[in-house]
């Protein structure tokens, strides 16, 4: 075939996943060709330089304690990471009041915090029965996916109104979505892929531990620098075809034949390109019922954490605000300073139809009644709708709905001829984490490599 290139393995995807897997295979003497459709590598990890140089991360930023396979691709890259800043006073806004706490409980109701570690608590316990390799394999599976977390929720009956409010957007923010629309079999199995809902929940000894010295996006750089001409930019895949003993794969500017393909894109793209022969239904059926999160990262940026001196750790809630959370993002210099603002599902989207001014005005509003005037004015405003990014359709993971898990499960991670799937969402270990991106990579790799 004229103009095709020849090589072992086709990776589809530069983020984590994808790179991942391309290193490893490179590493053990395979021949590799990745097609990234954006501009950049990382996927949904995306680091953003600053007028003055600084990295910003307006996707996935943060590592957990656990996280063993992200530190140890960093370790071998030569990449550092330091501490998430949580020194100081936090805050929780609502109910006409702002709350202002050190430590994990805020100042509400002993009857609040008591239902609601109730109910992390039996969370924790129904999740424990869920294997992590397949959880539509657990006893109560077929009742737990048949439910939405919004049902289960709607029956633990947290106690006090910000108590509900904060522990509602808390489960939201994991997925990004409405609750009614996620299965509750899916939210145990996240559960049981980190732990505990508390590390989820959690910066000290969590998800938001960490951070990477250079921005999370430097280890993909990194890795897309040790492959040098292997990777390419700007080359969406459209079309993948198998025959015999051979996968051919399309993008606008190439096409390549290879031994092996791995598709190391979220399931919303994944679904969109064309295959020959096509999907088997179940297949083509798990990939358009995984849903990416509705969610918006803001960046704000100022000369420096000025908040930090006013005994604040940057760290904040206001259930259904234009600044739902806030995490202090900061480099680890201490300047500039960053503060990292979320918004999940619904109120993502409210406040995704308005103006973009009228959006700035909002968020900067939110943030001057919790920090103060010197909130007014950020050198910089980034705002990313990661549901409205064309290549990722969503973040951090994507969702399944009541029944996808106990139907299609199986497929989650089980290769289809030739073809290897990747991606965090086929992780079981740190599902829907950078880790897990680094984790499926490194099994898809090993998956071919043992075929070899």
């Amino acid at each position: 075939m004229p103009g095709t290139e020849e090589a072992d393995v086709c990776v589809i995807g530069a983020g984590y996943a994808g790179l991942t897997a391309a290193r490893r295979l490179s590493m053990a003497g395979k021949s590799v060709v990745v097609l990234e459709a954006r501009d950049r590598v990382g996927g949904r990890i995306w680091t953003h330089r600053l007028s003055d140089g600084t990295a910003v991360d307006r996707g996935g930023a943060w590592l957990a304690p656990q996280h063993d396979a992200i530190f140890s691709l960093a370790h071998e890259l030569g990449a550092t990471t330091y501490k998430t800043w949580v020194k100081g006073a936090h805050l929780l806004v609502g109910e006409g009041r702002t709350r202002r706490y050190t430590g994990l409980i805020p100042k509400i109701s002993p009857m609040a915090v008591a239902t609601i570690a109730l109910a992390q608590f039996r969370l924790d316990r129904l999740a424990r029965t869920v294997p992590i390799e397949a959880p539509w394999t657990a006893a109560r599976a077929a009742q737990w996916d048949a439910e939405t977390i919004g049902s289960y929720l709607r029956r633990t009956r947290i106690s006090s109104g910000i108590g509900h409010d904060l522990y509602e957007m808390a489960v939201r923010g994991l997925f990004a979505a409405e609750l009614d629309d996620v299965s509750f079999l899916h939210l145990l199995y996240l559960v049981r892929a980190h732990g505990s809902i508390n590390t989820l929940f959690s910066i000290e000894g969590g998800s938001q531990e960490n951070m990477v010295d250079g921005g999370a996006g430097s280890i993909a750089e990194r890795v897309a620098d040790e492959l040098g001409d292997a990777v390419h930019l700007n080359e969406a895949v459209f079309f993948i075809s198998q025959r015999g003993d051979r996968v051919v794969v399309r993008s606008a500017g190439r096409v390549v034949s290879a031994r092996h393909a791995v598709v190391a894109v979220p399931p919303s793209t994944a679904v969109e390109i064309e295959f020959d022969p096509v999907l088997p239904d179940d297949r083509a059926g798990l990939l358009r019922s995984a849903v990416g999160g509705m969610e918006t990262k803001t960046l704000v940026v100022y000369d420096e954490p000025f908040w930090r001196a006013d005994g604040l750790s940057g760290q904040t809630a206001q259930p259904n605000s234009p600044a739902e959370v806030t995490i202090d993002g900061s480099p680890s210099p201490g300047a500039p300073g960053v503060l990292a603002s979320f918004t999940f599902g619904r109120v993502a989207k409210r406040l995704d139809a308005i103006d973009a001014g009228e959006r700035r005005r909002a968020v900067l509003d939110a943030l001057i009644a919790r920090f103060g005037p010197r909130a007014a004015s950020p050198s910089a405003f980034i705002e990313t709708s990661w549901w409205n990014e064309p290549w990722s359709r969503g973040c951090s993971t994507a969702h399944l709905p009541p029944g996808a898990i106990t139907r299609y499960g199986a497929l989650i991670r089980q290769p289809l001829g030739l073809i290897h799937w990747a991606g965090t969402e086929t992780s079981t270990t740190s599902h829907g984490a950078i880790d897990g991106a680094v984790r499926s990579g490194e099994r898809a790799a090993a998956e071919i490599l043992d075929q070899s």
